[in-house]
């Protein structure tokens, strides 16, 4: 217990402190994403699939992306909720693809996780993982965002998610 007390810490310190940089420099975004999910227990005849929803705000440049994002699925099946964060890098730099509004991006995701199944199964852990992506701006102000997010738990019920995520960012 001690041990998970001092990682959720640890993420929250590491994480306030980029994304508070982040705000202080960039611009600053709130969101939502709706996604396909597909949710694996620790067996494999144990998935489901279904949509998500989330909530998102974050911080970007022309280099970087950081956000906090709070997701919820529910499939009757499984229920899962999830708290993270996540940091993107935009891998191609804007003035090569300056005309076309776009920007493809790489990241990392490491959170917080409750997982509920039928049968009683109640698990909270760690999630951690990856996201790829294209952000395409819509006008200054709204980007459209679409991508796919695989995440990976510590709690033994819950092996992983995948989400192909579509969200829309207000940048003010």
């Amino acid at each position: 217990m001690v041990k998970k007390m001092c990682m959720i810490f640890l993420c929250a310190t590491l994480g306030s402190s980029v994304y508070a940089r982040d705000i202080s420099e960039n611009q600053k975004f709130i969101g939502v994403e709706v996604s396909i999910t597909e949710v694996q227990g620790n067996q494999p005849s144990d998935t489901t699939h279904d949509q998500s929803y989330g909530l998102r705000v974050g911080a970007q440049n022309e280099q970087w992306r950081t956000m906090f994002i709070l997701n919820y699925f529910d499939s009757g099946k499984h229920n899962v909720e999830k708290l993270f964060l996540s940091v993107d890098y935009f891998f191609l730099k804007s003035d090569m693809i300056e005309n076309y509004a776009l920007q493809p991006y790489l990241g990392v995701n490491a959170g917080y996780m409750n997982f509920e199944s039928t049968g009683g199964i109640d698990a909270s852990g760690f999630l951690y993982g990856a996201q790829a992506g294209v952000i395409v701006d819509i006008t200054d102000e709204v980007s459209f965002d679409l991508g796919y997010r695989y995440s990976l738990s510590s709690a033994d019920e819950l092996d992983h998610t995948g989400d192909v995520v579509f969200g829309i960012n207000y940048q003010y």
